[in-house]
């Protein structure tokens, strides 16, 4: 069986796209609270200087510049001249009237950092163990990217038309970032900081890989627990154990969830009728795919379509 790139699947069908927030320069003792919001990615580049990031945790992180963090699950952070600073909330630095065309200015006296402000959004009713096992903090140095130089290829070349800010430079970074985000997720089943589950380190277990593969090329089929187990070369309590474990959720329950999350792409991005999407995606009736889709998603699938086909901006 040919394997598929499980990943490239996974990002299409969650829908990755970025856009930029604004740039920020940040002078003299300073502190903004980033606040929560939904399930985004944000990222920030050190264009210049050095700043401190600290996560809902208390997890503090120098960036220094060339640096790009990625906080994911839409958490909140805060940007600080140093740890202990007392913070501004974000809305209050911009009710103020800091936020002058396209940048934030933050602070007062000398500037000691320059930073360029995004995130990465998904389709906001998927949820995948990609996403949701990622650290609270990644940061990605191109000083710890030497044995892996497409990572710190595209580092540096962000970092690059960041600075250059010319046109295209928006659309160039939006894109840029996309591809360092993919990178991220797929480096971190080698670094330490991983603690817990994570979905890449289980896409490189020679078990799991193969219960992975079956459930995204064939979801029609039937299947159960034993058999993926059998796939595995392991028991089935063993098997399901390992699974739960390194992936963050039972066999079954990942296999429904993938199951209705294409059926939410063959939906948006096919002609093909209802009946045939629901067997497609392992339901053996129309009636019992709908139900479970609209359990889901709150909405029927033919509603959903519906809304597609009106509203194709919405993912």
């Amino acid at each position: 069986m040919k394997n598929t790139d499980l990943i490239s699947e996974i990002f299409s069908t969650l829908r990755i796209k970025s856009e930029l927030y604004f740039r920020t320069r940040m002078s003299g003792n300073y502190a903004v609270r980033v606040p929560r919001e939904k399930r985004r990615i944000r990222f920030h580049v050190v264009l210049s200087g050095e700043c401190w990031i600290t996560d809902e945790a208390g997890r503090s992180v120098l960036m220094q510049e060339g640096d790009i963090v990625l906080v994911p699950n839409g958490a909140s952070q805060v940007l600080s001249s140093t740890p202990e600073e007392p913070c501004a909330e974000l809305s209050e630095v911009i009710a103020d009237g800091n936020l002058k065309d396209g940048t934030l200015y933050v602070g007062s006296g000398p500037e000691k950092s320059a930073l360029l402000c995004g995130f990465c959004r998904f389709d906001e009713d998927l949820d995948h163990p990609m996403l949701t096992n990622l650290p609270s903090i990644i940061v990605l140095r191109v000083s710890d990217l030497g044995k892996e130089p497409w990572v710190a290829a595209a580092l540096k070349l962000f970092s690059l038309e960041a600075k250059l800010n010319t046109q295209g430079t928006s659309a160039i970074v939006e894109r840029l970032i996309e591809i360092i985000v993919i990178q991220a997720t797929r480096r971190l089943e080698r670094l330490d900081e991983v603690e817990g589950n994570c979905f890449t380190a289980a896409l490189t277990d020679p078990a799991l890989s193969k219960s992975l593969q079956v459930i995204h090329t064939q979801p029609e089929k039937s299947w159960r627990v034993d058999e993926l187990a059998v796939l595995a070369g392991m028991s089935r309590a063993g098997f399901a154990d390992k699974f739960s474990k390194v992936v963050g959720i039972p066999p079954i329950e990942y296999l429904t969830n993938w199951r209705l999350m294409r059926a939410r792409t063959l939906l948006s991005d096919t002609g093909l009728g209802t009946e045939e999407i629901a067997e497609r995606c392992g339901y053996k009736s129309l009636p019992s795919f709908s139900r479970r889709f609209k359990k889901q998603f709150g909405i029927s699938p033919g509603a959903f379509r519906r809304l597609k086909l009106s509203r194709p901006e919405i993912d």
